[in-house]
């Protein structure tokens, strides 16, 4: 048992490199960490540019970037509506460190370079074996699978 959980860390280990590697990146826990009104405006322009295709999320899904908008929306309305004083109302503040924190988990589980890793049988085996893959990797194979079944579908129609 041991052994195989030291195997697992390490296969996920050299995926990990293997990932950053090719990504030369990796999971950015706090992506949004605004604490004034201008730090938030340079990181939320960071964030919707790594939500296009290509970016750090491009995968991210259309209910995810909704989210994340309305968060930000929201973020910059209690920023402004605060500029000039020198510290948010309670309130304000447990609104913004909340908002702040779905950000950042919507933005963490759609970063493509997050690793995900299995742990299955291979056919004709009961030994369970670890593989680790990014999630833009991932979502890369599903894309190019959906695309080749459509193009087998429009050619066979």
């Amino acid at each position: 048992m041991k052994k195989s959980l030291i195997l697992a860390a390490l296969v996920c280990a050299a995926s990990l490199a293997h990932a950053d590697g090719n990504r030369n990146s990796a999971v950015v826990e706090r992506p949004l960490v605004a604490q004034s009104l201008d730090q938030f405006n340079v990181e939320a322009v960071n964030i919707r540019e790594q939500m296009h295709s290509g970016g750090t999320y491009g995968y991210i899904k259309n209910a995810d970037r909704a989210r994340v908008e309305s968060r930000l929306d929201q973020i910059q309305t209690l920023l402004q509506a605060h500029v000039n004083d020198g510290d948010l109302p309670r309130a304000d503040k447990v609104a913004l460190a909340n908002a702040q924190e779905e950000v950042n988990g919507i933005l963490r589980h759609n970063d493509s370079n997050r690793l995900v890793c299995e742990s299955r049988a291979p056919l004709g085996s009961n030994i369970p074996k670890t593989t680790c893959r990014t999630f833009g990797e991932i979502e890369d194979q599903r894309r190019e699978a959906q695309k080749s079944v459509n193009d087998f579908a429009a050619a066979h129609h």
